[in-house]
């Protein structure tokens, strides 16, 4: 399924670099926590997935709807000039990218790989050799 709306996104958007795009989420966080004897109830904001693009210009998001088959919902870019920082940290499971800019931060989290889907694994490592295509400003 994932495989197909990744064919619609270069249809739609006609995008360039097949090898570019990965599968991402915001970082979660707690809502709350209810203790309980010998367990514990946690309550995470609601999980939404994403399509990365990277290039040269800068990063565009793409958020599917989870409910609907993983449709594709639209389209947001910020360009590498209104970033403030970009920084990849690797991870266990998940690697993360924080991206700085004047109106605040974002904060996703890119799994390594996911079932099914060996085109995750291989578009993150073509990512990480070309630096995402980001060049720090001078």
């Amino acid at each position: 399924m994932l495989e197909e709306r990744l064919n619609e996104l270069f249809k739609i958007f006609g995008l360039a670099d097949r090898n570019a795009v990965t599968f991402g989420h915001p970082k979660m966080k707690i809502k709350w926590i209810l203790p309980m004897i010998g367990a514990a109830a946690y309550c995470f904001e609601q999980f939404q997935p994403f399509f990365i693009y990277f290039d040269t210009e800068g990063i565009s998001f793409f958020p599917l709807d989870l409910n609907n088959k993983y449709n594709i919902m639209g389209k947001s870019q910020i360009a590498w000039k209104d970033m403030e920082r970009f920084v990849f940290k690797k991870g266990l499971m998940e690697n993360e990218i924080k991206i700085e800019l004047s109106e605040g931060k974002i904060e996703m989290k890119i799994p390594k790989s996911k079932a099914m889907n060996n085109w995750v694994k291989e578009n993150n490592e073509y990512l990480v050799k070309n630096n995402f295509f980001f060049e720090p400003k001078n």
